[in-house]
C-alpha cells in the first residue's frame, strides 16, 4: 500500500480525527487538518499539479518552503498524482511549491474534489534525497519499519520540529504518523520555552527534533 492509498484508507477508517496540527511560533498561527480534510487538499493539489502546472507522473516537485502546513499538502498531492519529490536537485525540478500561501491556495481551492488523474504505480519514484530514489511502496514500507522499531502505536501523537527537507523529517513529521494511524503536531520556528506546555496541551506521546521531559524521541 503506497502513501496515497494509506491516506485514503485512514480517511475511510477515521476521517474526522485530526492528523496535522501546525503551529508557527514566529507568527502565532495554528492550523488543524483532519485526515478527511487532508485527503481533500491532496486531491485538489494533485489536480492542480496536473492541470495548472502541466505535470505528469514522474515529474519532480521541490518543497519550498518545507516547514509550512501547505508543504504537507504538496507532498501528499504530488504522490497522489504520481509526481516525485526531489529534495536534491534545485535546477531540474518542474515546480517548487507551495511558494506564496495565498497564491497556492487560490490555484488549488477551485480544483475538483474528485481525482482527475490515474492511479499511481506502486513502484513509481516518490522521493529523491541524498542521491537515492525511493519508490512509492518502498517509502511506505520504510515508514512502517521505522514505526515498528520505535514502537509507534495507533493514536500516537508526535510533536515534531523537523521540516520535510530530510528523510528524518519526512518520516517523523509525516510518514510514520500516517502509517501508524497517529497524528503530528508540527511546530515551525519553534520557541523552545513553549514546547513542553504545548506537548502537554496537545497530549503528545513522542517528539522529534526537540526534547521534552519524560517523552521518548522518535529520532533518537
Amino acid at each position: 500500500m503506497n502513501i496515497p492509498e494509506r491516506l485514503a484508507a485512514e480517511a475511510r477508517r477515521d476521517g474526522a480525527r485530526p492528523f496535522l496540527t501546525w503551529y508557527d511560533d514566529a507568527t502565532g498561527e495554528r492550523i488543524e487538518l483532519s485526515v478527511a480534510t487532508l485527503v481533500n487538499w491532496a486531491v485538489k493539489t494533485a489536480n492542480s499539479l496536473s492541470s495548472e502546472y502541466a505535470l505528469e507522473p514522474g515529474d519532480a516537485v521541490r518543497l519550498s518552503p518545507s516547514a509550512h502546513w501547505l508543504s504537507f499538502v504538496v507532498a501528499l498531492g504530488a504522490w497522489t498524482m504520481g509526481a516525485r519529490l526531489d529534495l536534491d536537485d534545485r535546477d531540474h525540478v518542474a515546480v517548487s511549491l507551495p511558494g506564496d500561501p495565498a497564491e497556492f491556495t487560490a490555484a488549488v481551492l477551485p480544483q475538483p474534489d474528485a481525482l482527475m488523474t490515474g492511479p499511481v504505480s506502486p513502484v513509481a519514484a516518490a522521493l529523491r534525497l541524498s542521491g537515492r530514489t525511493w519508490a512509492a511502496d518502498a517509502l511506505a514500507a520504510a515508514a512502517q519499519r521505522a514505526a515498528a522499531m520505535h514502537d509507534v502505536r495507533p493514536c500516537a501523537r508526535i510533536l515534531s520540529t523537523v521540516a520535510l527537507d530530510s528523510l528524518v523529517g519526512m518520516d517523523a513529521s509525516l510518514l510514520v504518523p500516517l502509517v501508524a494511524a497517529g497524528s503530528v503536531v508540527f511546530v515551525a520556528n519553534p520557541d523552545p520555552d513553549r514546547l513542553a506546555d504545548r506537548a502537554r496541551m496537545e497530549r503528545v506521546t513522542l517528539t522529534a527534533g526537540c526534547a521534552v521531559p519524560d517523552l521518548p524521541r522518535l529520532d533518537a
